[in-house]
Parts: C-alpha cells; structure tokens; sequence
C-alpha cells in the first residue's frame, strides 16, 4: 500500500511542475540557432588591409513543431540573402572605403505560447571603433497568417485579414491602427511624469521615429510592446547608453482607441 504522504507529494510536485514558468508546454520549441561568424578579410596576404566580420544569430524552430516553418522559413530566407547579397555587397564597400567592419546580430525570444513566438532582434555595428545599435521585432503567428513571413500590427488587431489583397482597406486600417497607437503612447510622452522624455520632443517626431506597423514585439502575456530608437526622444541629460524607449500597450487599450 502506498503512503498517502507520498501520494499527497507526488501530486503537490506534479502541480508545481504544471505551473512553473521554467515548463511551458505550449511554447514554440526550439532547435540549434541558425548561427554563423563570416569574415571576409580584404586582402588575405595583408591583415592590416583590414576586414568585414558578419556574425549573426536567429532562433531556429524545431522541424518537428507543426508551426516551425512559419518561422524557420523567414529565418532561411533572411540568412539565404544576408550571405548572397548583404555580406557581398557591403564588405565590398566597406573595403573601398579603407574601413574594418565588425556587425553582430542576436536575439531575445519575448514570447512563445500557443497563438505566438516573438523575438526582439538586437543588432550592433561598429565602423571603425564606432559603435550604432538597432532593433527589430519580429511576430509570427502559429495558427495563421502567410508562411514565412511576420505578422504586423492591424492583422494583430483582428482589422485585417490574412491574405487581404485590398491596396486601400490595407493602407486604411494600417493607418487607423498606426494612429491609435501613435496617440496612446504621446498621451505617455506628454505627460512627462518621470522626466523619461526630452521635452522638445514632438508627436510629429514619433510619427516618424515609430512605424506601428511593425516596430513592436509581444511580451509574455502576449500584448504588443513597441519601441523607439530614442536620440531625440530621451532628455538631453539621460544616460547616453539608454537607446531604446519601450511602451508596451495592452491590445484593449489600442482596440477602445480605434
């Protein structure tokens, strides 16, 4: 006969283990990176000649997951290009210029649940000794949406459908989503209450910083967080490093504003 404390803390471990962020049944599972350092050295019999260095790596979805090749196939294509197109191209130029080049490409998965993978891309590139930064989000659906390709804010929203052809009902309710989040956020940014913002700065600089469309990422509840590259937003005494705004908008909160 089984001791019923045992039973009792064999079932106590089996809800802890049900509800423990580290096991999510439901997330995206992943394989190996797709990951790669190029370097392309300007003259091989001369290192000082100097040298382009590409090394990226982006989140590879396990080929056995029904949902993989909506993102694998985005993820494909983009290393298929980079290494066709980017790499060539620029290490060419950048080699004409007399410049070294050293570019490095990451990720941070932001969330993985059953509807969702999202990942904030982090991109650094340094010219010479100087360093630039920048971001990407990039949303797949699981369920639906086309394969091998993102999915943006308005079919988020449920506004539009997926595979709509429409040239202008796109341009129209991209535009009504971009709005709405364009004022919720300068609702943020006006009030100013922390001093986070540079108080010159104008709704007019947001529309043109921020492309709501696609500069977001989910967070884990599944809610759109987008970002602004921050130089003229961020107060003129700010940390010099701090180069990325965040705002992230309950998905009701965009909905009520449209």
């Amino acid at each position: 006969m089984k001791c019923p404390r045992a039973k009792h803390l064999a079932v106590l471990l089996l809800v802890l283990l049900l509800f423990s962020p580290a096991v999510q049944a439901d997330s995206l599972p992943l394989a190996d990176d797709y990951a790669e350092t190029i370097v392309v050295r300007y003259n091989e019999s001369d290192p000082s000649a100097g040298q382009y260095v590409y090394s990226y790596r982006y989140p590879h979805a396990d080929p056995e997951d029904p949902s993989a090749y909506r993102v694998n196939g985005f993820y494909e294509y983009l290393v298929k290009d980079t290494k066709d197109y980017t790499i060539p191209n620029l290490s060419e130029y950048y080699a004409g210029q007399n410049q070294s080049v050293s570019v490095n490409i990451s990720y941070e998965v932001t969330c993985s649940n059953t509807d969702f993978f999202s990942v904030l891309i982090h991109k650094t590139e340094e010219v010479d000794g100087v360093l630039s930064e920048s971001w990407e989000g990039n949303t797949f659906s699981r369920l639906t949406g086309m394969p091998d390709s993102t999915f943006d804010l308005p079919r988020l929203l449920g506004i539009l459908q997926v595979g709509e052809h429409d040239d202008w009902l796109e341009d129209r309710q991209t535009r009504k989503a971009s709005e709405a989040v364009w004022n919720l956020i300068w609702e943020i940014i006006s009030r100013n209450e922390e001093n986070l913002y540079n108080p010159a700065y104008t709704k007019e600089d947001l529309t043109y910083d921020l492309l709501p469309e696609s500069d977001f990422y989910l967070d884990e509840t599944g809610n759109p967080v987008f970002y602004v590259v921050s130089s003229p937003a961020a107060p003129l005494s700010s940390d010099p490093s701090r180069t990325l705004l965040l705002f992230p908008l309950a998905l009701e909160d965009i909905e009520d504003e449209l």
